[in-house]
């Protein structure tokens, strides 16, 4: 655990933020970068980037206030029971961006809500095949964001004795118990994602394919990840039998498996374009 990485000048660099940092731009990069060997415009992939960033930091703490307000610390001393009592008490809270308190689930939908009504407003052609750019920039902000957790001491997991257990410095909330490293296990899962789609990229049969092939495999992981998470606040349902992201997972994985289906189908009829085909110049796909 080190959530301070330095400082310089009197200033005190933070680790976790400046992980999420370093994975916006590292996203974004890569983003563009695709987006140019498809033979889009450097405009709309930089306009785009803009969109997509300001979506999922608005996504991630939107979710944050709606689906983890319980338990915060109100100005008067009491405790949040849930939402109302937080916005009652910090009607701004959904809108303070560069403090903690992120939904990596509310960041994706934020990001995909956004980014979907900006791409029809300009009419982007083959608007699918830009979340296939966005999938490595996913995969990257999990890898990064999650070694961020892991050095801020967020996101801890159930008390274990398994060989690879870690134990949290003293005033940590696990309260010194040996606990499972979930979010080194997220950090793993980026990585392996990340290197999984730049093996298969080129061989995508659709735009969207990678995309549809994250959110299944991602829905699959976070719920079991879930399992051995212990850090309540970020907001337990049904009696505390799901998370918050146990839930997204649910709704999720359906719609993914049936967009990932659907475009098998029409890749085979032909009635989409395929990654390897040039990209229309005009109109939306």
């Amino acid at each position: 655990m080190r959530p301070v990485l330095f400082e310089v000048f009197g200033a005190t660099v933070h680790s976790y933020p400046t992980l999420v940092a370093l994975a916006t731009v590292v996203g974004v990069l890569v983003g563009v970068t695709l987006g140019r060997k498809d033979g889009r415009a450097w405009r709309d992939l930089v306009d785009l980037a803009i969109v997509v960033v300001v979506g999922a930091l608005l996504g991630a703490k939107v979710f944050h206030t709606v689906f983890e307000a319980e338990g915060h610390h109100l100005t008067d001393g009491r405790i949040a029971r849930g939402v109302l009592d937080l916005l009652a008490d910090d009607p701004w809270h959904w809108a303070r961006l560069f403090e903690a308190g992120y939904v990596f689930y509310g960041a994706v939908v934020g990001a995909f809500l956004i980014g979907w009504l900006f791409m029809v407003r300009r009419a982007l052609p083959d608007r699918w095949s830009v979340g296939d750019y966005a999938t490595p920039a996913l995969l990257a902000g999990i890898f990064l964001g999650r070694v961020g957790c892991y050095l801020g001491g967020c996101c801890y997991g159930r008390a274990t004795d398994v060989p690879w257990s870690v134990t949290f410095p003293a005033g940590h909330a696990a309260a010194g118990a040996s606990v499972h490293p979930v979010q080194l296990y997220d950090a793993a899962f980026g990585l392996v994602g990340l290197v999984a789609v730049a093996l298969l990229y080129r061989r995508r049969r659709f735009g969207g394919e990678a995309l549809c092939a994250f959110f299944v495999g991602y829905a699959v992981y976070r719920f079991a990840t879930e399992l051995v998470r212990a850090d309540a606040d970020r907001g337990l349902w049904l009696g505390g039998t799901l998370s918050t992201s146990q839930l997204v997972a649910l709704a999720t994985l359906p719609v993914a498996l049936f967009a990932w289906w659907r475009g098998l189908a029409l890749a085979r009829a032909g009635k989409v374009r395929k990654p390897s085909e040039p990209l229309p110049q005009e109109g939306p796909s």
